[in-house]
């Protein structure tokens, strides 16, 4: 077999089109532009020259580069708060928010819990007592839930927003208050003595049954302690709130039931209510006066009547309003209850957390399978849930699409004479991808623009197809080199007819997605940013380190050695799948 001749051969009076092209651009014939052209291609092929001559210290300081860019995604922070993502820093809505909060300070905000309940088949009305006692059983169902953690119970009544204890004068009716005092809660139940249900609290008086709302007259009882105490305080704080008898004087949805109270209107006529009349302008909680549920928070899919009356809906809704963290924090501050398990905010929002959770699995299992409604719980950490999910890199997905993506270059570049393949700089470039998209992610990371679920379910896959799209173009004109062409220029010369237009279209995605950053959505803007930094790592990737693979893989070639096993040469070259030849 005859030895191939030494790469550093020139064939006699070869010159290199730049240099070629040089006399008639620096005649003037040629305008400005091309002139350009011609120069930059000039560069391309000094620099393709040079990175052949090193190409294993190009490839090695390029891995190595890369390899500890990539190491800056020990430090990427995923961002899921709804509102550092959608709305700008310092834009009007920022402003709104931020003085919302100054006014009306922390005891202004809760969290909410929503029960909603359709019927399985489409357009079917909802206001129907029996719809409701479903709806009842659900919100019961959730209400009673309970979590343990930091070796203390914790239930709804302990954790639930409350719309502010009054302060009372007389010691025992303000320690029975602070005990029934109920939780804010806005649900279509309340139209019915069935709401008082849902309210957890209860007192104690000496010779009564336990007091709880689902038996509390408070004019009765008003009546009953006035002869031991002076409450005319609290008789007119009642009277401004317009308390009435509470729940006890409203109608019960089952007039049947035992404990339905005398007082319900319908309890002696044992007549079922008509659900959407009483529902018709919303329903009101223990006070008549602060405490109106619009329909818009109770119901969906209202039909009317041409009158305007209520005739019938297709959802309920219930809403458990909890205490924010800071809220819950200072609540339990100081308590017995606490002053053991090392109490802060972060603990009481780890609390709620676990609270909601369990809210929404026991809310979705309380109806029987054979029901014709289906409950949807949901709840803020239900939506914290799903971001973090719909964030977290999905290795496999991810794995998966660049393992595709390997086969296809490796296959799509393999060819019958195993000398001359290229399946493994096929291999090499889509590797060489991969590690230039975690690079910039990496250099994101350390630069501090938070990952949202744009950047970690796209970004990898918009990347790997914009990088190997100029790894194909590369090794194609790597392999259709001119006749003539000498070995140790043939990288300059790739480089020189390939090159410019690598270098514009990427040139042009960076500045794309750099001009996208404008967009004032701090999502976007960061997706955006990142897009046009990992474009510019493949960038460099692709022009630097990728020629040195095509280098080294030209020896190969030129040393007549096998592709994919650049062990054996050419004379060992077979294969049992065909697609090699000896």
């Amino acid at each position: 077999m005859a030895r191939p001749p030494p790469l550093q051969e020139l064939p006699p009076g070869y010159t290199p089109p730049a240099r070629a092209a040089s006399p008639q651009i620096l005649a003037g014939s040629l305008k400005a532009p091309l002139w350009l052209r011609a120069y930059f291609q000039g560069l391309l092929f000094s620099l393709g020259c040079g990175i052949q001559r090193h190409c294993g210290k190009v490839l090695f300081l390029g891995l190595l580069a890369f390899g500890a860019l990539a190491l800056g995604l020990r430090v990427a922070i995923i961002e899921t708060d709804l509102e550092q993502l959608w709305v700008e820093v310092g834009s009007r809505v920022s402003q709104e928010l931020h003085y919302t909060k100054e006014k009306l300070g922390d005891e202004a905000a809760y969290t909410s819990q929503m029960l909603i309940q359709t019927p399985l088949q489409e357009g079917e009305n909802i206001l129907t007592p029996e719809a409701l006692g479903l709806h009842l059983q659900a919100a019961l169902t959730a209400s009673k839930v309970q979590v343990s953690l930091y070796g203390k119970s914790w239930d709804l009544n302990k954790i639930c927003y409350k719309s502010g204890i009054p302060l009372i004068e007389n010691g025992m009716i303000e320690r029975m208050i602070e005990k029934l005092f109920p939780c804010v809660i806005l649900t279509p139940l309340d139209c019915f003595w069935e709401g008082a249900k849902l309210q957890g609290g209860s007192a104690y008086l000496p010779g009564r049954p336990d007091i709880q709302w689902t038996n509390l007259d408070p004019e009765q009882l008003l009546e009953e302690l006035g002869p031991f105490a002076s409450l005319e305080g609290f008789r007119e704080l009642l009277d401004k709130a317009q308390v009435g008898q509470a729940y006890v004087g409203r109608p019960c949805l089952h007039p049947d039931d035992l404990h339905c109270p005398p007082s319900a209107p319908n309890h002696h006529g044992k007549q079922a209510p008509n659900v959407a009349q009483e529902l018709s302008g919303g329903c009101h909680g223990f006070s008549h006066k602060f405490m109106h549920w619009q329909e818009e928070l109770l119901l969906g899919g209202i039909s009317r009547d041409p009158r305007g009356q209520l005739l019938r809906a297709e959802a309920l809704q219930s809403t458990f309003l909890l205490m924010s963290p800071r809220q819950l924090y200072e609540h339990f501050r100081g308590d017995y209850q606490t002053h053991d398990i090392g109490w802060s905010e972060e603990r009481a929002g780890t609390v709620l957390q676990a609270w909601q959770r369990r809210f929404v699995q026991l809310a979705q299992e309380a109806l029987p399978q054979n029901s014709s409604q289906q409950i949807h719980a949901f709840s803020s950490t239900t939506l914290d849930d799903i971001l973090h999910a719909f964030s977290e890199v999905s290795a496999a997905r991810v794995a998966g699409g660049y393992l595709l993506m390997l086969a296809y270059a490796c296959v799509t570049m393999l060819r019958w004479d195993c000398a001359q393949s290229q399946g493994a700089v096929g291999l090499a470039g889509v590797l060489l991808v991969a590690l230039a998209v975690a690079s910039g992610l990496g250099l994101c990371a350390l630069l501090g623009i938070a990952f949202n679920a744009a950047t970690t379910q796209v970004l990898p896959f918009l990347a790997l197809g914009i990088g190997v799209d100029d790894i194909f173009l590369l090794a194609h004109a790597f392999t259709e080199a001119p006749p003539g062409t000498p070995l140790q220029e043939r990288t300059g010369e790739c480089l020189q007819r390939t090159g410019t237009s690598v270098a514009l279209t990427s040139i042009n995605h960076m500045v794309a997605f750099f001009m996208a950053a404008l967009v004032p959505i701090p999502a976007l803007r960061a997706f955006s940013l990142q897009a046009a930094i990992v474009v510019g790592c493949n960038f460099a990737a692709v022009m630097l380190v990728f020629p040195a693979v095509l280098s080294l893989d030209l020896r190969r070639r030129h040393c007549q050695r096998l592709d994919v096993l650049c062990c054996f040469s050419r004379p060992w070259c077979w294969c049992s799948l065909g697609l090699f030849w000896a």
